[in-house]
């Protein structure tokens, strides 16, 4: 006879705040969000992750293709798809003759407003119900999660 599922699950009395309960429904609530917005504009979630990757500026293709754990060839169909829709151009690298650099189009923001912005005007609002301090404290926190995040994820079992 197997164990109950709450025999198999590990105690957390490091969450007795709720934390990380709180970080799985945010991690849940954006993962629905995407869903929602990747099927909006009839994309594929890595085609989705891949602009989301773009927003902090242009990449090489090939740190698109690790940063997606994709291979170099799924990138380049994955690329083909955003240029033909408008989202994505190739462009030269500003100093390697020889590379190229993806950058997002202004097409890709106006077709993701509808889902997006809503969401922004929600965060500016609660900013605003909250005050400058409070909100730029909650800023700090969710960089330190996301940061632990990272970190986790950067963890090799032993």
């Amino acid at each position: 006879m197997g164990a109950s599922e709450d025999e198999m699950r590990p105690e957390a009395p490091f969450d007795d705040f709720g934390l990380v309960a709180a970080c799985r429904r945010l991690h849940a609530a954006i993962d629905k969000l995407d869903e929602t917005a990747a099927r909006a504009i009839d994309i594929s979630r890595n085609d989705l992750r891949c602009i989301n990757l773009l927003e902090a500026g242009p990449k090489a293709p090939s740190d698109l293709a690790q940063a997606l754990g994709l291979t170099r060839g799924s990138v380049t169909t994955l690329l083909d798809r955003l240029e033909s829709r408008g989202f994505v151009e190739r462009i030269a690298h500003p100093t390697d003759r020889r590379g190229l650099r993806v950058k997002l189009k202004p097409a890709v923001f106006k077709e993701m407003a509808g889902i997006y912005r809503p969401f922004g005007v929600s965060l500016v609002e609660l900013a605003e119900e909250y005050g400058q301090a409070t909100t730029t404290l909650l800023a700090q926190q969710l960089e330190t999660i996301s940061l632990e995040c990272e970190r986790a994820s950067n963890h090799k079992n032993k």
